[in-house]
């Protein structure tokens, strides 16, 4: 009997360990099979989130950086509008100036006003004032005017001839009135001397 109680604690520790094995096989499996999926998938999860919105912040930052040069290119052209709108309304009054010394028959501050505003004119791209106020000029003023009076106009502009017709050049990139600033032009150097005026 000895021999079977010896037999049965044999067979009891294989079977005890038996069971441990199979236990600890399915313990190994499940960890290896669901827990460190769950693990990586863990891990995973946390680099795509960081990287997800790494990408947002960038994104974001390119978009406000976007938005904000739109912004200032739109808000320099409005400040361009405004300066050039300004000086259109500016001319507006220095036309009407110009008119009243005009009945005044102060032609050499008319011509002082009306020169002040065709430049005013251009930089507000008021080119239907702009031709008028030249025929105005041509018509009105040149002919009443002697070189050395006009030399006083653009002395009390605080240029040149020359400086002035290339500054109405350089406002006129785009040469819409180019002929009658050359009309204008040619117009003055035919201007007499004082003695030949009347």
């Amino acid at each position: 009997m000895v021999e079977v109680s010896v037999l049965e604690q044999v067979e009891a520790f294989y079977a005890s360990a038996w069971d441990k094995l199979i236990l600890s096989g399915v313990l190994v499996f499940v960890l290896l099979a669901v827990a460190l999926p769950l693990a990586l998938y863990a891990c995973g999860y946390r680099l795509l989130k960081a990287k997800t919105e790494e990408m947002l912040r960038k994104l974001r930052e390119e978009a406000l950086a976007d938005i904000r040069a739109e912004n200032r290119e739109e808000l320099a052209q409005v400040r361009q509008d405004f300066y050039n709108k300004s000086k259109a309304l500016k001319s507006m009054a220095l036309h009407l100036e110009g008119n009243a010394l005009v009945k005044e028959k102060n032609i050499e501050a008319a011509a002082l006003s009306y020169l002040e505003a065709i430049k005013g004119y251009l930089h507000g791209k008021d080119y239907v004032n702009f031709r008028l106020l030249i025929s105005v000029v041509m018509d009105k003023c040149l002919p009443k005017l002697s070189r050395q009076q006009l030399a006083d106009v653009f002395k009390r502009m605080d240029t040149a001839e020359e400086q002035y017709f290339a500054e109405l050049k350089k406002i006129d990139r785009h040469e819409y009135v180019k002929q009658e600033i050359v009309e204008l032009r040619l117009r003055m150097e035919r201007v007499k001397p004082a003695e030949v005026v009347k």
